[in-house]
């Protein structure tokens, strides 16, 4: 559908594009114009021309020129249509497209819920800098040496320790309670119990492209406390998940101009490199990376790299955001597939970028991610990792190796890398070839299903102890937040069935399930399949501290089981005659500290 052309024209004479470009190029007056540096190319001598009265900008070092559609374009990186919303939006113009009729309910509801986003984001930040109920949040910002000015700066707030703290002060505020709970900020419980969604936690505001209000994410303060670590706004009217990035209003012109974008995997680490001059960095709300984001971010660069945190779900989650980069499954149309390239920041263990611009600074952070690895590189060293260097070891290296690289469709990059998967993995370039044309022909389930030969659906491997435990979460989802507090991430890591106990972790935290039903709805087939099978009926204690019992016995026996495989292992390695004194050194003090768990 078209935009009318007096829509077109009753935007153009809305807006003054000295306003327009100044909110995010500082203009300076120069006799009737205006002039700044450059925001399309790097200069030192201002040559960037704004003309209130011909409504235009010219940029001499670049040789762009036009109206105030035309900035936006260039400087925001879209199209047309696109600049025309945009600047309409900013305006408080409906766009009606030709033959479509006006959903003026639909946009005035809109309008309502950016106002309380608005409203109740600057209510938060006040309480955080200023009020008595703000002291923990303060305490908490202090503590992580966060400056207060962030608060004003990055939209941050607190949201106190009560129940019905929002509640109230929406209803002194004329907001309804239907319009407080569509937005988000309100939950109820099986009772019916309406109360706020965020206490006593420090509130990140999360934005639209054009900066505005649309969600929140809120982080606990107390470590030992027995809840998820950051709830998120649900999916609302203004918030989907999968199609919002956060930091992206502030990061996009950075990321045109470094022509790359930093995804780290936490707020905090987003915030920290922006206020030190790293502005080419978002993150996912949560550890799931979609292929809308994938689009979002090709709008405005070709190159992205992971920095990750440096533990194993970190590295789990570069695996998962590579592929759907990549175009696992041809989420991705092909431009988009052969054009990214993915990079990885290997982070040192247990530090994250906010811990390591603290510690060492922001040069030091700058240097690390100045040098990202090929994304190849991280995957063999992934892999590496997660072996024991046994013939059927190697075998399933070489296997995922493999299928990595038959879903980069530009055919010169792919034989590129293949080359250097080779040489790492010691095997000639045929070899590998061969194991991706064999890999190509096994036909896909699409494919089978389509001739009419779909076999039974494929079972999932679960440890018999993770099986254990994931059946009493679906039974009490409640007890996720005992179990991440009980649960070593090393106990289990080995087991086969972990990367699913992990998504119904990651799903609940993201408030996605709290129940089989609404569960089933983001499963795979053969997911679904194993929730069905499982006997919930062996469960029939109604009381909460019956299923957290259950939760620190069975985290008691991961760990008991792992210790013993962790002393056996070492046992084998001190019986090899080859190992230095140092070596041993270090195993027998491994094992030492074991046995003291």
């Amino acid at each position: 559908m078209a935009i009318p052309p007096e829509t077109i024209e009753q935007v153009r004479r809305a807006v003054d594009i000295v306003d327009v470009i100044d909110a995010v190029v500082p203009l300076k007056r120069a006799g009737a114009n205006y002039k700044a540096l450059s925001p399309f190319n790097k200069e030192k001598t201002p040559s960037f021309m704004v003309s209130r009265e011909r409504q235009s900008f010219k940029c001499y070092s670049s040789g762009h020129g036009g109206d105030v559609f035309k900035f936006v374009m260039l400087y925001e990186n879209v199209d047309f249509p696109t600049a025309i919303r945009r600047l309409a939006q900013q305006a408080g113009i409906e766009i009606v497209e030709e033959g479509r009729a006006p959903d003026r309910g639909k946009a005035q509801k809109r309008d309502q819920l950016l106002a309380l986003h608005a409203a109740v984001a600057r209510y938060w930040r006040n309480l955080l800098l200023e009020a008595p109920e703000g002291e923990p949040g303060r305490r908490y910002l202090q503590e992580r040496q966060i400056p207060m000015d962030w608060a004003t700066q990055y939209d941050l707030g607190y949201a106190p320790e009560k129940w019905d703290d929002v509640l109230r002060w929406g209803e002194a505020q004329g907001y309804s309670r239907e319009l407080m709970e569509e937005a988000g900020l309100l939950t109820s419980n099986d009772r019916g119990r309406i109360y706020d969604r965020f206490r006593g936690r420090l509130i990140f505001s999360i934005h639209d492209e054009m900066g505005q209000v649309i969600a929140f994410s809120a982080r606990l303060l107390d470590s030992e406390a027995k809840a998820a670590k950051y709830v998120n706004s649900p999916e609302t009217p203004l918030f989907t998940k999968s199609k919002v990035l956060f930091g992206y209003h502030r990061a996009k012109r950075a990321i045109l101009d470094h022509d790359q974008v930093l995804v780290c995997e936490g707020q905090i680490d987003v915030l920290r490199c922006h206020s030190v001059g790293i502005e080419h960095v978002v993150a996912p709300l949560g550890t799931s990376f979609t292929e809308e984001h994938a689009r979002l971010i090709h709008r405005n660069t070709k190159n992205v790299v992971l920095c990750l945190d440096a533990d194993k779900a970190g590295q789990r989650a570069a695996t998962r955001a590579a592929d759907l980069l990549i175009g696992e499954s041809g989420q991705l149309d092909a431009m988009i597939q052969s054009e990214l390239g993915i990079f990885v920041v290997p982070l040192p263990e247990g530090q994250d970028p906010d811990s390591l611009i603290v510690d060492q600074g922001p040069d030091a952070f700058k240097e690390m991610i100045s040098k990202p690895s090929e994304y190849i590189d991280f995957l063999l060293q992934f892999l590496a990792k997660q072996t024991a260097g046994g013939l059927s070891e190697k075998r399933r290296m070489i296997e995922e190796v493999a299928h990595f690289l038959n879903q980069i469709p530009n055919r010169a990059y792919q034989e590129q890398m293949t080359m250097k998967a080779a040489r790492n993995l010691e095997i000639s370039a045929d070899a590998l070839a061969e194991e991706m044309t064999k890999l190509r022909r096994r036909p896909s389930r699409r494919d089978r299903e389509e001739q009419g030969n779909s076999p039974a659906l494929a079972q999932l491997e679960i440890d018999p102890d993770l099986d254990a435990l994931i059946q009493i979460l679906v039974s009490k989802p409640e007890v996720i937040s005992d179990l991440q507090k009980s649960l070593n991430q090393a106990w289990v890591e080995a087991l086969r069935g972990v990367g699913f106990l992990q998504k119904l972790i990651e799903l609940y935290n993201d408030d996605l399930w709290a129940g089989v039903h609404e569960l089933m709805g983001h499963l795979s087939d053969a997911e679904q399949a194993y929730i069905a099978g499982l006997n919930l009926s062996v469960f029939t204690s109604t009381e909460l501290e019956d299923y957290r019992t259950q939760i620190v016995r069975k985290c008691d026996d991961l760990k008991l089981r792992w210790v013993r495989s962790e002393l056996a292992r070492i046992s084998t390695l001190l019986n090899d005659p080859s190992i230095s004194v140092e070596e041993k050194m270090s195993l027998l003090k491994k094992q030492s500290d074991l046995k003291r768990l």
